[in-house]
């Protein structure tokens, strides 16, 4: 495990994370590690989104090849729209 040491804490963002941790009845040095950790999961969670829209565009692109010419989703809801 690592250790880190954070200086020149502003007293304002101090007494943020000192009120939030005895809010949730931690310590201030479990507070700070679990936004840590909640701030590493939502990079995590973001680069497989990202990777994931990738792969959604490859597979839409694909489709589009196969099936060339399909109508615009956009008119399709127009004239539905419209007809009622």
């Amino acid at each position: 495990m690592a250790n880190y040491t954070v200086r020149n804490i502003p007293e304002e963002v101090y007494a943020v994370l000192r009120q939030d941790a005895e809010r949730h009845g931690h310590s201030l040095n479990a507070e700070v590690l679990s936004l840590l950790a909640e701030r590493a999961e939502m990079k995590r969670r973001r680069a497989g989104a990202a990777r994931a829209m990738k792969d959604l565009d490859k597979l839409r692109k694909r489709i589009a090849r196969k099936y060339p010419n399909q109508p615009d989703s956009v008119e399709l809801i127009r004239e539905d729209r419209d007809s009622r």
